[in-house]
């Protein structure tokens, strides 16, 4: 694909104005599902080797069949865990309940599906690529251009950002799905995503070679993990707004706020501290989940620190607002998802080089020493991202040991414990030769030290200013 062609798929995606446009998903595109079968066939997808006669594997399916769980996803339905959680749910049968289907299989209309289309094959093709009605025959020719497909209704994959708001859409929930605390006390369990470390488990079926990025956009782990945070911390607030706006919906939704301090919770425990996002929070209250805008903060930090003071300053006030106000959770989460959404297009066309990777770096382990990472979700979030920084710098092999022993820590949520987490993140930055001098202090962005000494204001706004 040529440059201009590249430039007229991101415009697909990018508005004039600068602020990502809402990305229509493959089941909400008008193009009929045809499938799995129609993409399997030996001389399609289905070749049990890659071959060379045309610029993809042809394999494809024999790869998501076999190694990636998304083909697995529609049989989970039939087993004993989701029988019991259907019959706590009050549903017959979680194998054709719509709440169910919307995420663990291509569950579009009746009238959208082809002939061979079976709902049985889980999160097949077409899921992710979009009904392939009326490209599945002129997409076999070698004259058909990644940008034809895409004129033709395949989904845009391969950019990040319709990339991104797609694998969010199930991983953390939109408007259409979302796993309410309701559903997580029938049993389901936590979600939790990060793009590229999903991606990399998936596995990929595609190989990105000189071919490739001659067709497609390609994209670091980090750039890859970055847009991915954002995306992931734009539907954060704009769920927590959903929620909070919606007339007669129950207050508060549970699944928004962070799980684990309340399930990681004891009597006994005289822990409680203040954070990064939280300098205003009483004792007590339990914050809203905001691990993926945290990481949306250390990302803004390092493109344009006053977008990051921004974030934060709204960041915070969204906590605060959460043991106040319903109207005003929703009117700054409101604000909060506008200012992220204006954000993702630089984010999803900034190339990171290795000086800004390091420095991304540094403000993690930093953030780790801190104490931030007391809750689990965040710690979580950030082993990821540090152990796929690493990677992308050419260091993940020399500090292996160090990564798997940080990776055990946050093995089991259950067991995860603090201290041993702060401890080990130190241990990692002086390896690493990061730990902070009078020259590479980390900004006030990243102040205040928690708890905050009574009186002391760093950057929460004063009453009435940025943010509320």
């Amino acid at each position: 694909m040529t440059r201009v062609a590249l430039a007229a798929a991101f415009a697909m995606i990018v508005g004039i104005a600068g602020a990502a446009e809402p990305v229509k998903l493959p089941y909400e595109m008008p193009n009929k599902h045809m499938g799995v079968s129609t993409c399997s066939s030996s001389v399609c997808h289905g070749s049990v080797k890659s071959k060379d006669a045309y610029n993809v594997q042809l394999n494809e399916y024999i790869t998501w069949a076999h190694q990636d769980t998304h083909s697995k996803a529609y049989s989970v339905l039939l087993n004993e865990r989701s029988r019991a959680m259907a019959a706590k749910l009050g549903i017959p049968d979680a194998s054709k309940a719509k709440i169910c289907l919307d995420c663990h299989a291509d569950n579009v209309p009746e009238s959208m599906r082809g002939r061979e289309f079976n709902i049985s094959d889980g999160v097949g093709c077409e899921a992710c690529h979009g009904g392939a009605e009326k490209w599945i025959e002129t997409h076999t020719t070698k004259k058909a251009t990644y940008e034809d497909n895409l004129q033709r209704g395949m989904f845009a994959t391969a950019n990040i950002a319709p990339r991104a708001t797609l694998c969010v859409s199930c991983h953390l929930g939109n408007a259409d799905k979302f796993a309410t605390h309701r559903i997580m006390g029938a049993g389901h369990p936590r979600l939790s995503f990060e793009l590229d470390t999903f991606q990399a488990l998936q596995p990929p079926h595609h190989q990105i070679d000189k071919d490739y990025a001659e067709r497609k956009p390609v994209y670091s782990r980090t750039a890859t993990w970055a847009y991915g945070q954002v995306e992931a911390a734009r539907m954060e607030t704009a769920l927590i707004q959903q929620h909070f706006s919606r007339e007669g919906a129950p207050f508060p939704e549970l699944a928004l706020f962070s799980c684990h301090m309340c399930h990681e919770s004891s009597m006994k425990k005289l822990d409680w501290m203040r954070g990064l996002t939280t300098p205003g929070n009483p004792p007590g209250s339990v914050p809203l989940n905001d691990g993926h805008v945290r990481m949306a903060i250390v990302i803004a930090r390092q493109l344009d620190p006053a977008t990051a003071s921004g974030l934060l300053s709204m960041a915070q006030s969204l906590q605060e607002a959460s043991g106040e106000s319903r109207d005003r959770v929703a009117s700054v989460s409101g604000r909060l998802e506008a200012a992220l959404r204006e954000f993702q297009p630089r984010v999803a066309a900034h190339k990171w080089n290795a000086t800004e990777q390091g420095s991304v770096l540094a403000g993690l382990l930093d953030l780790g020493a801190r104490r931030e990472y007391r809750d689990y979700i965040s710690a979580e979030q950030a082993m990821m991202a540090i152990e796929l920084i690493l990677i992308d710098l050419g260091k993940a092999d020399r500090y292996r040991p160090r990564l798997d022993a940080l990776y055990r820590l946050v093995e089991d949520d259950e067991a995860y414990r603090a201290e041993q987490f702060v401890t080990a993140m130190e241990q990692l930055r002086a390896a690493l030769g990061l730990a902070p001098t009078a020259a590479n202090a980390p900004r006030t962005i990243y102040r205040p030290l928690s708890p905050i000494p009574p009186g002391v204001s760093f950057t929460h706004p004063p009453p009435g200013g940025p943010g509320r």
